[in-house]
């Protein structure tokens, strides 16, 4: 009989072990998932998050965080009032202490206040509008760059590269500044104004519209009176489309075009153009190819990033994928596992303490947060967009010279019929 009696003891020991210790026995890590997964802004919205779930599914393979699983409680932002409503609802009826999102500048905006407001963690990783964080909120953290270095590298990127390409003096070159008028595309357009005027370029035409446009043509014909050597533009997807098919069949002939985000870094631009896409260029968050730019711990999980994403859904992690995945391997490996817990002051402090340096994430930048008072508080300091061009399909680096994948083609742009 004695042996039974020790036997009972140690399984019971064991079950409280595994009730304890077993990631898959703990109550999961839920946290707030707040994007436009329908509407408008679904498309990009959908992207990042698919980044940002393959990071989940990552570090629950390798053993979740803080031993416990993370899980996902999605809200549907599909436009501002939709943000606001669904940032209330999962913080008082979910109780999540981290709100994960949203992409959209004028969501982003209006969900990080809620959040503010029930002091919660508002983690944004692709929302760039330079108001976000200039309202010196505790408790928010941005990962990606803001929309004034979107504008600002633009312009310097005309000027210093491709004027030379060109055959001409940055100030001789007539430059167009179009974008859509929403958060986004003011922001990013007004930073590439201020800083053309700075330098002391020649702005030939500034041009904001809308966003939901079904039809650029009257834009198209203002640029064509206009004449300008480049065309720096801000675009959603549908809006990026429509202005290059409309520039297409108008016979517009520019020497380059400047993107600057969203719809000029979708696989769905090279998918809608082919051949037309090759040449434009693109300034962005990055999608580092080359690893060895890299801290080399990353590698593999980039690697397998790559992997899982493909078979997931069909097709390379482009631009907004990816910085939902860098996003939140940052919370999920960095803030949370340093903060011990979800309590938002805990985390607040962990995120503060961060100190990564360039290379130190998967998209080649860095992370140190911008402390309380400063300017841009919650602002990531160490980050910084790059300018890519699409060349057959894929989109390469080819700004600033240390991550430099490919040289510049295509400059100046030859014309429609000879593409």
């Amino acid at each position: 009989m004695r042996k039974y009696v020790l036997v009972i003891p140690l399984m019971l020991a064991c079950g409280l072990w595994l009730a304890a210790g077993s990631p898959y026995a703990a109550e999961p890590i839920r946290i707030g998932a707040l994007f436009p997964y329908t509407g408008n802004l679904a498309k990009l919205g959908n992207e990042t998050f698919h980044g940002a779930d393959i990071a989940r599914e990552w570090i629950n393979r390798h053993g979740g965080v803080l031993g416990r699983q993370v899980e996902w409680v999605k809200g549907d932002a599909v436009d501002a009032k939709a943000a606001v409503g669904e940032a209330e609802r999962l913080i008082t009826v979910e109780k999540v202490s981290v709100l994960f999102g949203t992409y959209s500048s004028s969501l982003s905006l209006a969900a990080s206040e809620v959040a503010e407001r029930h002091k919660v963690i508002y983690w944004e990783q692709g929302a760039i509008a330079d108001k976000i964080t200039a309202r010196g909120f505790q408790y928010l953290f941005r990962t990606c760059p803001r929309a004034s270095s979107f504008g600002a590298i633009a312009v310097e990127f005309t000027a210093q590269d491709l004027a030379p390409k060109l055959g001409m003096k940055a100030k001789e070159m007539k430059i167009a500044i179009v974008h859509e008028d929403t958060l986004y595309g003011t922001s990013v357009g007004t930073a590439a104004q201020e800083e053309a005027k700075e330098m002391g370029l020649n702005v030939v035409a500034t041009e904001p519209y809308s966003a939901k446009a079904v039809d650029l043509s009257s834009l198209i014909m203002k640029l064509q009176a206009k004449s300008p050597d480049v065309v720096i533009a801000t675009s959603y997807m549908t809006d990026a489309v429509l202005f290059w098919r409309q520039a297409k069949e108008l016979n517009l002939q520019i020497k380059a075009l400047v993107g600057t985000g969203a719809g000029h870094g979708m696989m769905d631009f090279y998918e809608t153009f082919g051949k037309y896409s090759d040449g434009v260029f693109n300034v962005d968050f990055p999608v580092i190819k080359d690893p060895r730019v890299l801290d080399p711990k990353l590698r593999p999980s980039l690697s397998e990033f790559r992997e899982a994403f493909r078979r997931k859904h069909g097709r390379d992690a482009a631009v907004h994928a990816t910085a939902g995945f860098v996003g939140a391997m940052v919370l999920f490996q960095q803030v949370i596992p340093k903060a011990g817990s979800l309590n938002p002051e805990e985390l607040r402090k962990a995120a503060l303490s961060l100190n990564i340096p360039a290379g130190g994430t998967w998209q080649g930048w860095g992370v140190k947060f911008a402390p309380p008072g400063h300017a841009a508080a919650g602002q990531n300091l160490q980050c910084f967009p790059m300018v890519m061009q699409w060349q057959g399909g894929q989109l390469y680096i080819v700004s600033p010279p240390k991550f430099k994948e490919k040289e510049m083609i295509m400059v100046p742009l030859p014309s429609w019929d000879k593409r």
